[in-house]
């Protein structure tokens, strides 16, 4: 590490929600070494530093990005800036965990993994679900052959958020809309268990100034097997998923990719096994644990979540928007 750190020393960039949700699991894993905090502004920084016990402020992000006593970043601010910051830590020589979608758009994804890769330098998006004992319990229900071979995967995640002027959500300039700030979870459930698409359809409404409100998509795979993706901005919809296989189906309770119930109806009987598991923090500690330790082994992706799975699952978004928007009504 820089400066002779024997282990990184990381700055979180933003001080809003996600750093709010996120601070106490971040204490909870043990292995990562929050030193300092950045925000817009000095005083919201410094006010979440002494309500969380940070020792240092930044009086800017860009001071932050430039310093040569962090080693690490966790950017956490709104989606359209995360390609900027990440690509500026990463010139920088900062190894950098970025809040999901990684960026808004897979080409923006594709240069900065190349920039990380060309400089050695760790790149995650923080797709916690992927690391949450949950999901992990239904990929070793599968690899033990409960219900046969995946042929479906069905997940869902939407809510009725209110309209207002400041919400990042109906801002198309902030990347606003249902598929970036809660379809990349079903589409990343899908990536997880299916693979890459093969092709991409999509029903739903798309506002004229680009904000997708809700929509489904249907993801087609070879060998004829298939997911629906389903997010939404304007309606509730319990954020569950089936997989669906040749002996039996797996059940997850909302919040699917978070804990809970695990129903598992596997054949000749399809009598429901079920497994409660237990959510550890707020949820995103076992992620935030896992990149401690990538950064401990010099690794550069962590398995679990590769950067070629997030430029995957962008490239459904990017193609789903696209549809969206050439269906949307001209008149």
């Amino acid at each position: 590490m820089t400066g002779g750190a024997a282990t990184p020393r990381w700055a979180i960039i933003g001080t809003g929600a996600i750093a709010e949700q996120t601070i106490g699991d971040i204490r909870l894993a043990g292995n990562i070494d929050i030193v300092a905090v950045a925000s817009r502004t000095a005083a919201t920084a410094e006010d979440f530093a002494a309500r969380h016990g940070i020792p240092r402020v930044f009086a800017s992000v860009e001071d932050a990005l430039g310093s040569a006593d962090i080693d690490a970043v966790y950017i956490c601010t709104p989606h359209s800036s995360h390609f900027e910051l990440a690509r500026q830590a990463l010139l920088t020589g900062k190894h950098v965990l970025c809040e999901k979608p990684l960026t808004l758009t897979a080409s923006q994804s594709r240069e900065l993994a190349d920039l990380a890769a060309a400089r050695g330098l760790f790149l995650m998006e923080a797709m916690w679900m992927k690391f949450t004992p949950a999901v992990l319990q239904v990929q070793e229900l599968i690899r033990s052959g409960a219900i046969g071979e995946v042929r479906s995967v069905e997940s869902s995640m939407g809510y009725n958020f209110p309209r207002t002027e400041t919400s990042r959500l109906w801002n198309a300039e902030l990347g606003g809309g249902a598929l970036l700030d809660l379809g990349v979870y079903p589409a990343a459930f899908a990536q997880l268990l299916l693979g890459t698409p093969l092709s991409v359809a999509a029903h739903g409404v798309m506002q004229a100034d680009g904000v997708d409100l809700r929509s489904t998509l249907t993801l087609g795979y070879s060998d004829d097997r298939f997911a629906t993706v389903t997010s939404s901005l304007t309606e509730v919809i319990m954020a569950f998923a089936v997989v669906g296989g040749t002996a039996g189906t797996i059940v997850m309770d909302p919040t699917f990719f978070a804990g809970g119930a695990i129903h598992c109806y596997s054949a000749p009987d399809y009598t429901a096994q079920t497994t409660t598991v237990p959510i550890e923090g707020a949820g995103y500690v076992p992620m935030f644990r896992a990149v401690g330790e990538a950064l401990a082994a010099g690794l550069t992706e962590h398995p679990r979540h590769p950067l070629a799975d997030t430029i995957a699952v962008l490239a459904v978004v990017d193609e789903a928007r696209r549809l969206l928007a050439a269906a949307r009504p001209t008149a």
